[in-house]
């Protein structure tokens, strides 16, 4: 079992036509969703970390883009990307499919846009920033 710190992370956002995925968790009976991610392991980058762990934890092949957002998250760096395209289905695997069970339930799920202001997204900053996004994009 890995052991976890407090270091960097990185994750995906992987936005299609009108939805995002996203991953919903619920976790002791609390429901929350998260962007795909993870830690940034020693020696890489948080780009290279955020293609891997979008593979480790989905299955998906994603092209990286253009950072969305970079900020301090619980005194970690956390850094969010744009993915500019994507192959195959999402699936839960890696850890997540490890420790998936009743108490602690990992699904990835494609949520309309216009439903973002209705979720418990973490991180909170990421969450106003992408309903601000999307509210512009289709303004």
């Amino acid at each position: 079992m890995t052991v976890r710190t407090l270091g960097t992370r990185a994750g995906i956002i992987i936005a299609d036509t009108d939805k995002i995925l996203l991953l919903n968790r619920n976790h002791k009976g609390r429901q929350f969703y998260c962007i795909p991610g993870g830690h940034v392991e020693e020696g890489e980058t948080p780009e290279e970390c955020a293609v891997r762990e979008m593979k480790e934890e989905s299955s998906l092949n994603v092209e990286l883009g253009d950072l969305f957002i970079e900020l301090e998250n619980q005194g970690r760096k956390e850094y969010y990307f744009w993915a500019t395209s994507w192959s195959g289905t999402p699936h839960l695997g890696g850890e997540e499919a490890e420790r998936n069970c009743p108490e602690d339930r990992f699904t990835f799920e494609w949520i309309p846009y216009q439903q973002l202001a209705s979720l418990v997204l973490y991180p909170r900053l990421v969450h106003e920033k992408l309903i601000e996004h999307f509210q512009k994009a289709f303004e």
